[in-house]
């Protein structure tokens, strides 16, 4: 409309006759209409029955191809799940759509909706948390393999069996329906009788959602939860923004695993094994020391890259640190853990950089983000507690990563290298171990700390010395040391 008006207008007396405030109203609403329909979400219907989902959605903007996720966390084939996909036209027609190769889907016209079925019934193991799964309509679903990777923000309706209950760190709104801004970091947690305990930490809203029947005491592990959660504000300095949840929900793993987890985004998931014999609370603690960590680092984080090498090997050194200062473990364990880690260390060749090893994480049996990670980890708080004389430690690093010196979008490498090298003391160190190739000889280095290695035996053993000078002695117990 706006557009005629304007070509009609044949002169500049017949232009400036327009009054000027139709103009600017006109073209205000053009671009209100153009920003409102690129942003508007798609609506989506997922159907819950006990063992696959069926999604129906409505598009904003036609299209005639949708690609779903297919691997993820070295789990391939997510997307051969997915059967009776179907797109139709806006005259309510088959737009004719066809698979033309795992998880991409193309359709002869352009589509204004779309449905498919997702069969969850035989998830392997092995894929689990990492993929959506259902069992006797019990299980997690992970929009970032069920929902389209086209489609960036939605507005979701379930459908459940009766009986079932859903949980998300997503409210719904006052329709029941859920405003999915981050498709790829959404999950809910489907099932009968769901059990919820909420609670404010330190200004940080956490639930805790359990499905299935445990002989663990909920509330004690809540507990558990909500004192790591202070630690790790305390460590980080950053309160995190909306809601965070843990969610625990019964799978049966295979012999070799009792229990696995992953956090995405606000989530944490931990699958256990029902039939798992286990000290309940205390294995608890030990996997939110690890897995609650997640919620800040790397997820809070606004870094680009591959640094998997810190937001794996380095949280696991922090969450053992947290296991002592907790008094989860003692000082002993401390110390018998870091040993397992150098004997796996030492099992495997060392012939990449963390940085090279990250990239790879998902594609080789290389373990050194984890394991040499770690132990690098360990050397740094060693060598910067050393140097400062006790007054600086490796958690002091984590504050700063929140303190507005690591620029958002920034490449997660460069920028954490470069804060882990930024003082004197500690020039270089970074660049040696993480992005460098250097070995690791714990049996040339602990000597300087006050620590020895003994690899006499079947497995290494990481002890202190008799003899410790004053600044050794000071060194040990800021580390939980009570000799």
């Amino acid at each position: 409309m706006l557009e005629s008006g304007l070509s009609n207008c044949t002169d500049r007396h017949a232009i400036n006759a327009i009054p000027v405030k139709k103009v600017i109203a006109a073209i205000t609403f053009v671009l209100w209409s153009v920003t409102v329909h690129a942003n508007a979400p798609a609506e989506i219907t997922v159907s819950v029955a006990p063992s696959a989902v069926k999604v129906e959605a409505e598009l904003v903007t036609p299209t005639r191809s949708w690609s779903f996720r297919n691997a993820y966390a070295g789990s391939l084939g997510f997307a051969e799940r997915i059967t009776d996909f179907r797109a139709v036209d806006a005259s309510g027609q088959n737009a004719g759509a066809k698979n033309i190769a795992p998880g991409e889907f193309r359709s002869d016209r352009d589509a204004t909706r779309i449905s498919y079925t997702v069969d969850l019934s035989t998830t392997n193991a092995a894929d689990v948390p990492h993929i959506s799964w259902l069992t006797s309509g019990r299980g997690f679903l992970l929009f970032a393999d069920l929902i389209p990777r086209d489609i960036e923000s939605l507005s979701a309706d379930f459908k459940l069996p009766f009986g079932s209950m859903i949980e998300s760190t997503i409210s719904p709104d006052k329709k029941g329906r859920y405003q999915v801004l981050e498709p790829e970091s959404a999950v809910f947690l489907v099932g009968p009788e769901l059990r919820k305990t909420s609670d404010v930490i330190s200004g940080m809203a956490l639930d805790f959602v359990v499905s299935g029947t445990w002989p663990f005491k909920e509330k004690r592990a809540f507990d558990g939860a909500t004192q790591i959660m202070k630690q790790y504000l305390a460590l980080t300095r950053h309160r995190l923004p909306g809601k965070s949840s843990i969610m625990i929900a019964p799978f049966r793993l295979s012999p070799a695993a009792t229990w696995k987890a992953e956090t995405r985004g606000s989530t944490l998931m931990l699958v256990i094994d029902p039939d798992a014999q286990l000290n309940w609370v205390g294995q608890l603690r030990v996997i939110f020391t690890h897995e609650l960590l997640h919620l800040w680092v790397p997820n809070a984080l606004k870094l680009e890259g591959d640094y998997d090498w810190f937001f794996e090997g380095f949280t696991l050194y922090i969450a053992l640190r947290t296991a002592v200062e907790l008094r989860i473990i003692d000082f002993d364990e401390y110390l018998r853990t870091l040993a397992g880690v150098y004997d796996a260390y030492s099992s495997h060749p060392d012939d990449v950089s963390l940085i090279e090893a990250s990239e790879s994480r998902w594609t080789t049996s290389n373990t050194n983000v984890y394991v040499k990670g770690m132990l690098v980890a360990f050397l740094y708080d060693l060598k910067i507690r050393k140097e400062s004389g006790g007054a600086a430690a490796l958690a002091d690093r984590y504050r700063e990563l929140f303190d507005g010196r690591v620029a958002a979008n920034a490449n997660g490498n460069d920028a954490i290298i470069s804060l882990l090298d930024s003082t004197p003391a500690m020039s270089g160190f970074a660049k040696l171990y993480v992005a460098g190739k250097t070995k690791i000889a714990l049996e040339q280095l602990l000597p300087a700390y006050g620590l020895t290695l003994d690899t006499s035996g079947k497995k290494s053993q990481i002890r202190v010395n008799r003899d410790l000078d004053a600044e050794q002695k000071q060194l040990l117990r800021s580390l939980g040391y009570r000799g």
